[in-house]
C-alpha cells in the first residue's frame, strides 16, 4: 500500500533533502533541455555542507519566503517556494515521484501562501521543461527570456504569470 503524500511547510532539518530532490530533478528532468554545463551549474554535485546551510538560512528560515514540501512517510519527495514579491522561485519533484499530481499540490499550497502575502499575480521564470506543467496549472506565457542562476550562469526560461484567486 502506498503511503499518502503530505504537503506541509518546510522545517530547517529539511535542507539536505531539499537539495537532494533539487539535484535529482534537475539532472534527470531538465537534462534533455539544457547543456551538461548548465545542468552542472544549476545543480552542482556533490552537495556540500555549506550549500545545505545556505538553503536552510535563505530558503527555509527566511521570513520573506514560504517553502512547502511534499513527503511520503519520512521521505521528502518535492518542494517549492514563493516570496513576498510575487515570485515563485522554484518547484521541484523527485523524478521517482513525477506525474502523480504532487507538483500541482505543492503549487496550490504555494499559491495560498502567496495570496496570504497579499500577492494577486504570481510570476515564475519557468525552465523549458516546466512550461507545459505551468500552462496546465493556469499560467500564461509573457515572454521567452533568460534566468540567472545562483552560480551566475544564465539559462533559457519562459516568463509566466497567473492571476490568483482566493479559495
Amino acid at each position: 500500500m502506498q503511503t499518502q503524500i503530505q504537503i506541509e511547510p518546510a522545517q530547517p532539518d529539511d535542507a539536505a533533502a531539499v537539495l537532494e530532490v533539487h539535484c535529482a530533478a534537475v539532472h534527470q528532468t531538465a537534462a534533455p533541455f539544457y547543456s551538461a554545463e548548465v545542468i552542472n551549474s544549476w545543480a552542482r554535485l556533490p552537495i556540500e555542507r555549506d550549500r545545505i546551510d545556505r538553503v536552510r538560512q535563505r530558503w527555509i528560515e527566511n521570513g520573506d519566503r514560504q517553502m512547502i514540501v511534499a513527503r511520503q512517510g519520512d521521505r521528502l519527495v518535492g518542494f517549492g517556494f514563493v516570496d513576498k514579491t510575487a515570485e515563485l522561485q522554484g518547484l521541484y519533484v523527485h523524478p521517482d515521484y513525477g506525474r502523480q499530481g504532487i507538483g500541482a499540490r505543492i503549487l496550490a499550497a504555494l499559491e495560498q501562501a502567496a495570496f496570504a502575502f497579499g500577492v494577486s499575480v504570481l510570476q515564475v521564470d519557468a525552465s523549458i521543461n516546466a512550461e507545459a506543467f505551468y500552462s496546465k496549472q493556469g499560467f500564461q506565457v509573457t515572454e521567452h527570456s533568460t534566468h540567472r542562476l545562483a552560480s551566475g550562469q544564465e539559462i533559457a526560461c519562459i516568463k509566466m504569470r497567473k492571476v490568483l484567486r482566493s479559495n
